[in-house]
């Protein structure tokens, strides 16, 4: 029987309630080993460098900046080390982006005892931030299988070959009906709420995907994913990846960065293709508009708050690279309010890269043109509008990649 490494945590806090329940939630965990508390920065510092642990827990009674500082100085004696940050709900909203270098993560207080040893686990699996950026997803190189010279090709070589293509649209087919079973039925129907989404596959099978998943406490888990490759192996991989998107959605319903992670490792351990997949997952709250949410290498969504200026758009931009890349990799979460009215917009590069006989792209100005000239309009509306102004763009060029779309429209 394999014995894990144990995983060793410092807890910080300024009042001793807080840290007293940390640590003997810490405690608890089987393969976690409590090894100090402190009370004050200076404590925190000094003990890190005695002891050097995997994890340091700080509870944030103080303002934001105040963790801050001491990731910074904590990362700055020990690189090695994790900082957690446990926030107050009205703490989220201030997460800043200057510690996008630093191993830092955040959780919130109301984050549940389950998620919370889950998620403790899970970060001490991440590598070390190595120099790559998180941004930086790696060049996509397109194998392509070099066509049989049909001239050479004996008969008896031409009717096997004709067999042979015949057995395999027929598996292509049926992979493509298994993989309409795995999109869902029909969107959610929230009280207050519009969804309309959908996929449309270039070929007979996809490398595309997009789920709703209910989560605890009424919210909803979205995802809008793209696998990069085409192809049997690509609509495989995407199965996989729909299939552990779903399970560790369910495992941190308030982490969508640490959901992305997850998935992340195992598509690392359980893969050899070298395939990767790019990803927006977020956690829809309908009872406060909030959308906490994590960009894998996609393409950012859009939140529009206002459907006449485009500078009130609001885009979910990257915050990590592609899922299945290394296991260096992290991600961070943010978070996006919609208020009623408002129009959330994801979609799959099969839109934006879109290309006309002229060779031009759809672009993501064209969809936000589009959209903002839809004033009002339902979440269905804006979804049909969208599609059939793509495939008028498109006119009589084959299309050459996936669809997949989902709006949602919080209602005035």
């Amino acid at each position: 029987m394999v014995t894990l490494p144990l995983v060793r945590v410092v807890v910080v806090s300024d009042q001793a309630i807080y840290r007293r329940g940390l640590s003997s939630l810490v405690i608890s965990l089987e393969n976690v080993q409590l090894i100090g508390e402190a009370q004050s920065a200076t404590e925190a510092i000094q003990l890190c460098e005695m002891v050097q642990p995997d994890i340091v827990l700080v509870d944030l009674c103080q303002i934001l900046e105040f963790g801050h500082e001491l990731a910074k100085r904590i990362h700055s004696h020990c690189p090695s080390v994790k900082v957690i940050l446990m926030l107050r709900p009205e703490m989220e909203d201030q997460v800043q982006e200057e510690l996008e270098a630093l191993p830092v993560y955040y959780f919130s207080r109301d984050v549940s005892e389950e998620e919370f040893k889950a998620a403790l686990l899970q970060i001490r699996q991440i590598s070390p931030q190595s120099e790559e950026t998180a941004d930086t997803a790696p060049s996509v190189f397109h194998h392509q299988e070099e066509e049989l010279d049909e001239e050479v090709l004996t008969f008896e070589q031409r009717a096997n070959q004709t067999r042979y293509e015949g057995l395999l649209t027929r598996e292509l087919n049926m992979a493509g009906k298994i993989q309409l079973d795995i999109l869902p039925e029909e969107s959610p129907s929230i009280p207050g709420w519009e969804i309309a989404a959908g996929l449309e596959a270039a070929h007979e099978i996809s490398g595309d995907f997009y789920d709703f998943i209910p989560l605890t406490e009424k919210k909803l888990g979205v995802v809008v994913a793209d696998v990069t490759d085409k192809g049997m192996g690509a609509a495989l991989f995407m199965a996989l990846s729909s299939s552990l998107m779903r399970t560790y959605a369910v495992r941190f319903p308030t982490l969508p960065a640490i959901c992305l992670s997850a998935v992340s490792n195992r598509l690392l351990a359980d893969t050899r293709g070298g395939m990767f997949v790019t990803a927006l997952y977020g956690v829809l709250e309908p009872h406060t508009g909030r959308f906490v949410f994590a960009n894998a290498g996609h393409p950012p969504g859009f939140l529009i708050s206002n459907w006449r200026r485009k500078e009130a758009v609001e885009p979910l931009r990257p915050t990590g690279m592609a899922l299945g890349v290394s296991d260096q990799a992290r991600w961070k979460q943010r978070i996006a309010r919609m208020s009623p009215g408002d129009l959330l917009v994801l979609y799959t590069d099969g839109i934006t890269e879109a290309q006309n006989s002229s060779g031009e792209f759809y672009g993501g100005d064209r969809l936000l043109d589009i959209t903002l000239s839809m004033t009002g309009a339902s979440a269905s509306e804006v979804y049909r509008a969208l599609l059939e102004d793509v495939h008028r763009f498109i006119g009589s060029c084959k299309r050459q990649d996936d669809i997949a779309l989902v709006v949602i429209r919080r209602e005035e």
